[in-house]
């Protein structure tokens, strides 16, 4: 499937919400319900434009990335994709891009998302901390990488 990837604007404020809200509606629902405003503030808040890259299918929005720089590795805050784009190998590819680019990369996981989890594991990704609700995962290029959990 064609894909792009573009920066984000301050336009694209609620086709991050909608994306996000198509992907995680059902495991957010799940471990704590979901309250539209709040999830709608929360979003509002936190959305940085320029941490956020968004995917595109035929100059159409249909997923995003939302990627934050840190000392020493980036953290995958967000990979995003409408569900009736999923499974096209989209998420795949740019993960392994990702992987090309950086040594090092976390990111945080729904521990309900099995279906994210095994994406994650399939890519080279290891579990390296637990908390009540979500795995961290860990990606290095190094020969050093195991799991600690």
């Amino acid at each position: 499937m064609i894909f792009s990837l573009r920066k984000a604007t301050d336009n694209d404020l609620d086709l991050t919400y909608k994306t996000k809200k198509n992907a995680l509606y059902e495991y957010l629902e799940m471990l704590w319900g979901w309250n539209e405003q709040a999830q709608d503030e929360f979003h509002r808040e936190h959305y940085k434009k320029e941490h956020f890259q968004i995917i595109e299918r035929h100059e159409e929005g249909i997923g995003y990335l939302e990627i934050e720089n840190r000392e020493d590795h980036i953290f995958l805050a967000n990979i995003m994709i409408l569900k009736q784009f999923q499974g096209n190998g989209i998420g795949k590819i740019i993960l392994q891009d990702l992987i090309k680019q950086h040594s090092e990369i976390h990111l945080e996981v729904l521990k309900v998302n099995k279906r994210a989890i095994q994406f994650y594991q399939n890519l080279g990704f290891v579990m390296i901390e637990e908390s009540e609700d979500s795995f961290t995962l860990y990606f290095s290029n190094s020969s050093e990488q195991q799991s600690f959990l």
